[in-house]
């Protein structure tokens, strides 16, 4: 498997989006609102990536539809709103609630009992 080093930066963005404070967070939450305008340019019109068809890439962006979600809840940090990115988050509810996807999600009550503790520590201050 090679390293994308892409991927990798996106997700060091939103973990310091997320976990960060005062100046490295807000350049985190700015940096990360990039990708999201591109995102939600492309669900314009559109149900999911490919039309109103459930596929392979919405797969693909589960992180983005799920775990992100968990991440903002269990931090108290919010880093998208159907204000700003109204495209997008219509396309995070319909793929959150496609019956081809909601059996499969884990519990979002036993993630956030899992994860709220974790982000409390990371960002306690020391």
């Amino acid at each position: 498997m090679s390293h994308n080093p892409t991927n990798f930066k996106c997700l060091t963005t939103i973990g310091k989006a997320l976990y960060g404070k005062g100046e490295e967070s807000d350049k985190a939450r700015e940096e990360f609102g990039e990708p999201l305008k591109i995102l939600d340019n492309e669900f314009k019109d559109k149900k999911f990536f490919v039309g109103d068809d459930f596929g392979y890439a919405d797969i693909a962006a589960n992180l983005m539809a799920f775990w992100l979600g968990i991440g903002e809840e269990a931090s108290g940090v919010v880093l998208v709103t159907s204000e700003k990115y109204p495209n997008f988050c219509a396309w995070k509810d319909e793929y959150i609630h496609c019956s081809q996807v909601k059996e499969y999600l884990p519990l979002r009550d036993a993630l956030l009992a899992h994860f709220q503790p974790r982000f409390q520590t990371a960002v306690a201050p020391k």
